[in-house]
């Protein structure tokens, strides 16, 4: 897939380094894969192939996490930061008013339990959206890389053909399951390279927004506009959960700068094309 708009190459994904909107229409004009890593995702991908691969097979990529903006805007590239709020925000949040009439598509959610599910169909009712357009699947705990070729999602897929499959699980496990997603064409068969067959109809769109949608749904401790936009969803976090997210980033803050080293000389390389 050709992606138009402005991209930043950084090792080996394409990222989009344009306007939010810009994205969100290409996205529902074609259909793809994006991926939102963290400055942790991208640090335990680069020691975990499968991962590695989903990224840099994904259509977009955005900078979301402050740490990777700031080590990229060190190294003298101008940076757009597009989180995973914002993408939500201004996709569904929004009551479908943006530039994408979401309340028109089909969504799938894929929810890590019951509770989130209900907290999503009770969100999307208060919002106005048809509840027969919501459709939702619990995704299992995948235990192997080989069982996030989930064939009972694929097969909801196949006969549900949702417009957008929003991915609702953790940073570097909803890109794995994300990237068998995007190897089917919309009939629901695999196909090489996951590229939609020429003259087909264009697949769904495949968004890895993890937790973002349970700060609007009340899973999570709303992070305000403000935090978001100046970096500190990090510190928001932290607050709200310092067991979980403290050895997170304080991972990230090795595994990251250790992934840049190992990298060096291909930070910007531009891949061979799909």
């Amino acid at each position: 897939m050709n992606v138009m708009g402005k991209s930043l190459y950084f090792l080996g994904l394409r990222f989009w380094n344009d306007r939010t909107e810009g994205l969100l229409q290409e996205m529902d004009e074609k259909g793809g894969l994006l991926a939102v890593p963290s400055a942790p995702s991208l640090g335990q991908a680069a020691d975990d192939g499968l991962l590695m691969t989903a990224y840099r097979a994904a259509d977009w990529s955005v900078v979301d996490g402050g740490y990777v903006a700031l080590i990229l805007r060190m190294l003298g590239k101008e940076v757009v930061r597009i989180s995973g709020l914002q993408l939500i925000e201004k996709s569904i949040a929004n009551g479908g008013t943006g530039v994408v009439p979401m309340k028109e598509r089909k969504i799938l959610w894929v929810v890590p339990n019951p509770e989130e599910e209900e907290r999503i169909r009770f969100y999307m009712g208060g919002m106005g959206y048809d509840p027969d357009k919501q459709g939702f699947y619990r995704a299992p705990f995948y235990r192997s890389d080989e069982e996030f070729d989930d064939e009972t999602l694929k097969q909801q897929v196949r006969e549900w053909q949702p417009d957008w499959i929003v991915l609702c699980l953790g940073g570097g496990r909803q890109e794995k399951l994300g990237y068998y997603l995007r190897r089917m064409n919309p009939g629901g068969e695999a196909v090489a390279g996951g590229e939609v067959s020429e003259g087909r109809e264009r697949g769904p769109v495949i968004m890895c927004t993890g937790a973002a949608i349970a700060f609007f749904t009340g899973g999570q401790a709303k992070i305000p506009v403000w935090a978001d936009r100046l970096y500190l969803g990090w510190f928001c976090r932290i607050l709200e959960k310092p067991s979980a997210y403290i050895p997170r980033y304080v991972k990230a803050a090795w595994h990251f700068p250790m992934a840049l080293i190992r990298e060096r000389g291909r930070w910007f390389d531009i891949p061979a094309a799909r």
